[in-house]
């Protein structure tokens, strides 16, 4: 009796304990699956802002572009027209030394002339005797002066001048740069004299 006793009490020992085990492992599985859906959902949230900031700076590029594009068609153009034009006409072939080429050089400069601008000297550098050695300077000097009164206030008017020449032909073939080699303004009888030199280099 004793016995049956004790092996009663052995048996309800372990299904205590195996039901504690039932428990553990249940609470167990629910703090993984509950763990596994927080970091799922985590990683959704993360996801999804990562998303909208990208969607925001592909937004900013693209208005970006969309503001500098035209005025890079703008440039596309006027490069597309002078390269038309330098294909178009014999003449930039020629010698630079050439009486039409010196004519056509003359008609472009009087062309991208501002209207509020004069001129008043054009001339190239001397020729060096020796032809090894590189002379410094600017291969032709556009001397000119303006006055600051009155309607004519434009102070911008050289820079847009030298601008001008930039896409002429064919002084843009025959020189590579255009220089502002003096623009200075001063008085000159109660008025505001801009006087100033442009260097044309090969």
């Amino acid at each position: 009796m004793m016995e049956l006793q004790l092996n009663f009490l052995s048996t309800t020992a372990d299904e205590r304990v195996k039901r504690h085990l039932k428990r553990f492992t249940f609470l167990l599985y629910v703090i993984i699956f509950g763990a596994t859906l927080f970091i799922l959902f985590r990683t959704h949230e993360s996801q999804t802002y990562m998303a909208q900031v990208f969607e925001g700076l592909n937004a900013d590029i693209e208005g970006k572009i969309s503001s500098v594009e035209p005025r890079m068609l703008f440039l596309e153009r006027k490069i597309g027209v002078r390269n038309r034009l330098r294909k178009q006409s014999e003449i930039f072939l020629q010698p630079k030394a050439r009486p039409s080429v010196w004519r056509k050089t003359l008609i472009d400069i009087t062309k991208a002339l501002p209207p509020d601008l004069v001129i008043t000297k054009v001339f190239s550098k001397p020729e060096t005797k020796n032809k090894n050695k590189k002379s410094s300077g600017p291969s032709l000097t556009i001397e000119g002066y303006t006055y600051i009164e009155g309607s004519n206030r434009d102070i911008l008017s050289v820079d847009n001048f030298r601008s001008n020449l930039l896409f002429s032909l064919p002084i843009s073939t025959n020189y590579s740069d255009i220089k502002v080699e003096n623009n200075r303004i001063y008085k000159e009888e109660d008025r505001l004299k801009l006087v100033f030199s442009l260097g044309l280099y090969e």
